[in-house]
């Protein structure tokens, strides 16, 4: 996981845990380029930095086992190199006129690992379960792992043998965004939906490869002998015999293991792993591909409870944060030093109202809570003590909230505690990687009271089910000002309009300082003796993202021997 910035193992207990949409742009760096002809055959291992909790709805495989699980599992759309989302499993999706109805089509020909149909039924199922209302052949409901994500959905129905229509309450002309959340959301095999206890332990998609086995530190998969897609020249795909995806917590292992070929191939973050990506960067031995700064950690302030209930105490937090120093100590440069809470190549990026970096200022309003209250500025600062480097960079952020008058108390925590208490928030301040991409689909659940639609009519709002629409705002505020905006930018076709009503939700968000930041992250894949990274494009055309925070694509990777 993410050491300071929890985005690892992030299991959000029986309501939800999904954490983005990524970037427009690709960097690759170093290394060389593969041959021609692939080649077929061969088993590797791959070094991750993160662990396997499952694979149904409420299990949350985050950032580099994400990437393991997506060799098992597809999406019913994807995302283009240029940011555009398409079908994939998916053959179409069409909207009305006013962006409440949505025609999603299944592409002909796709099967499951268990050799079921992918078909509208099957679609039909997936929804209902990520919806949390699947109650069929007498089952208990399923878990609801998406309510921030579907919540704006009114009824789903099947359209035809391989469609569904779903009606939303509300206008959502980017409701694709909100269907493939991040990459989250996989075409699960009803089969492994309504197994019950197994959904958890027997993961059954489309993909190019077939789960063998796991366990809490280790995913092995095998080629699909029945992968639908071809390569360019017809040929069978994928080209790897099979995968281990192998948990390594600390990177020095995995640097070693690329280094010394018992890895083909590691995966990086620079929250605490910069000096590690920077270090096989600049190796021409291997091969590094770096994602761009797309990813964006927040620091998380409870507004339930004192001290950031008081907006003296959230602007003093943030004006403390020295981020170029954060950036070049911790991040070794990797990264970015953020003016926004969200970066530059994301639509609601704006600079106004941002809370940067002002010693003077951060000293000025710990002052005024001390004012405001009649006591000092302090709080608990939680953090995942998983390495020496987790807490080094706790240090730090203690060391410049100090520096501005505030006392700063640091507690060791583990994974589960730190995510048992941030669903609902019980930590006065928190960090938490959550939201990413040049979109808003993996962004506004994270930043309204709930995902009603901002329709006080909506049905949901009105009943205990309430919690699963604002769960993922875990500062616990109530903003109605930033949610008219986003809401109405969320529904807006015209392009400019669009933005201007984000950017102006994002700028009253900053103004209030209702989260903040230190840096964004970057991720990076090294590989050794691997060729066709990146190479086959998507089912409809165009080219997928080269590098994200789940990693590369390996149904058209080899071993260049």
């Amino acid at each position: 996981m993410n050491k300071l910035f929890i985005g690892g193992r992030r299991k959000v207990a029986a309501v939800m845990a999904i954490a983005l949409v990524a970037s427009l742009s690709q960097v690759t760096t170093s290394g060389a380029t593969a041959p021609s002809v692939a080649k077929r055959g061969g088993k590797i291992t791959v070094g991750i930095f993160d662990s396997f909790p499952g694979f149904c709805m409420a299990d949350n495989l985050a950032n580099s086992a994400l990437m393991a699980g997506r060799t098992i599992y597809e999406t019913w759309v994807e995302q283009r190199s240029d940011g555009k989302i398409v079908p994939y499993v998916l053959k179409s999706f069409e909207s009305s006129a006013d962006k409440k109805t949505w025609l999603l089509t299944v592409r002909d020909g796709v099967k499951f690992h268990d050799g079921t149909p992918v078909d509208g039924a099957a679609l039909f199922t997936n929804l209902a379960a990520l919806r949390g209302i699947l109650t069929l052949q007498g089952r208990a409901p399923s878990p609801g792992t998406a309510g921030g994500f579907t919540a704006n959905i009114a009824s789903v129905v099947q359209a035809g043998a391989m469609s569904v229509q779903v009606t939303l309450y509300q206008a959502e002309s980017d409701y694709p965004e909100s269907l493939y959340a991040s990459g989250r959301f996989f075409a699960r095999a009803p089969s492994q939906i309504l197994s019950g206890a197994k959904c958890s332990t027997t993961p059954i998609g489309t993909g190019a490869f077939k789960y063998v086995s796991h366990k809490l530190t280790e995913l092995v998969v095998a080629a699909n002998p029945n992968y639908w897609r071809k390569d360019a020249k017809g040929g069978k795909l994928p080209y790897l015999d099979g995968i281990t995806f192998t948990f390594l917590p600390d990177a020095q292992p995995r640097v070693s293991g690329v280094k010394s070929g018992s890895l083909a191939a590691a995966m990086f973050t620079s929250a605490t792993e910069a000096k590690q990506m920077l270090s096989l960067k600049n190796n021409s031995k291997f091969k590094t591909i770096i994602s761009p700064a797309d990813y964006y950690g927040s620091i998380w302030l409870n507004h339930k409870i004192a001290p950031f209930s008081s907006k003296n105490a959230r602007l003093a937090v943030s004006h403390a944060l020295d981020r170029a120093k954060w950036l070049k100590v911790r991040q070794k440069g990797l990264g970015a030093v953020p003016d926004s809470i969200v970066g530059p190549n994301n639509i609601m990026y704006t600079k106004k109202g941002y809370a940067g970096y002002n010693l003077a200022l951060a000293k000025k309003f710990s002052a005024a809570y001390r004012t405001e209250t009649g006591k000092a500025l302090e709080f608990t600062f939680p953090y995942v003590s998983a390495s020496a480097d987790s807490t080094a960079s706790a240090i730090l952020l203690q060391q410049m909230w100090q520096a501005a008058g505030m006392k700063v108390n640091l507690l060791s925590v583990t994974t589960a505690e730190a995510i048992q208490k941030a669903f609902p928030m019980q930590f006065q301040i928190l960090p938490l990687l959550l939201m990413e991409g040049t979109s808003v689909g993996f962004i506004i659940p994270f930043v309204v009271s709930d995902m009603s639609g901002g329709n006080p009519a909506h049905p949901l709002a009105k009943t205990p089910l309430r919690i699963l629409y604002g769960i993922l705002n875990i500062s616990s505020f109530k903003d109605e000002v930033s949610e008219k905006l986003i809401f109405a930018g969320r529904a807006e076709t015209n392009l400019v309009k669009k933005k201007k009503l984000y950017q102006q939700g994002m700028q009253r968000l900053q103004e209030e300082v209702h989260m903040t930041n230190i840096a964004f992250t970057q991720y990076s894949l090294t590989s050794n003796k691997l060729g066709g990274i990146g190479k086959l494009g998507l089912a409809a055309g165009g080219q997928r993202r080269l590098m994200t925070n789940f990693g590369i694509d390996w149904t058209g990777v080899y071993l260049d021997k």
